[in-house]
């Protein structure tokens, strides 16, 4: 299924969209995830909602139903690994670079598993959170996943580097990571070129 993928800034979504990507992010983090987060009238929202993120929406085609979202933002402010989750960071500085934003609250309406342990809608969205940063200049994302998630990101050939060990955080083995754009872009255009 080929989504309508659209990343921009807050300010550029409709406030239908953002009730929907909230929605969902309660969905999946408190409902399925079984996270710790604050839930408001059925929306997942934090204060770095506040901040003017941009986010990537996936819809079905024809503006359909929201199947996922992502949220990105520079590492110049406030953002959750350095201002949540510094533990991960075990006493280096968190990153702070025009060209480094952080990757967060990413939410998907998941079917099935077919690549590298993640559904067709994941590996597209992978693809265009790639393809986004390389057109912005943006050399590195940094995240904070779960040790599970990173194996199947290097599986599916996005190119990692742990900032430290893991730890357990609430419910889950989390580590924060880089994301290297540029050799992650070759890895997937190869692969994309050899199937």
């Amino acid at each position: 299924m080929a989504l309508q993928i659209n990343i921009a800034a807050r300010r550029e979504f409709k406030s239908r969209d953002l009730w929907e990507m909230h929605t969902l992010r309660a969905k999946v983090f408190q409902g399925r995830l079984g996270w710790e987060v604050p839930v408001l009238s059925g929306m997942e929202i934090d204060g770095y909602d506040a901040l003017e993120p941009h986010y990537m929406m996936m819809r079905e085609p024809g503006g359909g139903v929201l199947r996922g979202c992502w949220r990105i933002l520079p590492t110049e402010g406030p953002y959750m690994l350095k201002d949540s989750f510094a533990q991960l960071l075990h006493g280096q500085p968190a990153p702070c670079d025009e060209h480094i934003w952080e990757l967060s609250r990413f939410a998907i309406e998941t079917e099935g598993c077919s690549h590298f342990g993640f559904s067709e809608i994941t590996m597209e969205s992978i693809a265009a959170i790639i393809r986004y940063g390389h057109e912005q200049g943006i050399e590195r994302y940094v995240t904070v996943t779960t040790t599970a998630i990173e194996r199947l990101l290097r599986r599916a050939g996005v190119v990692t580097e742990r900032l430290g060990p893991p730890l357990v955080i609430g419910v889950e083995t989390a580590v924060a990571l880089y994301v290297d754009i540029e050799p992650t872009c070759r890895v997937l255009f190869d692969r994309r070129l050899a199937s």
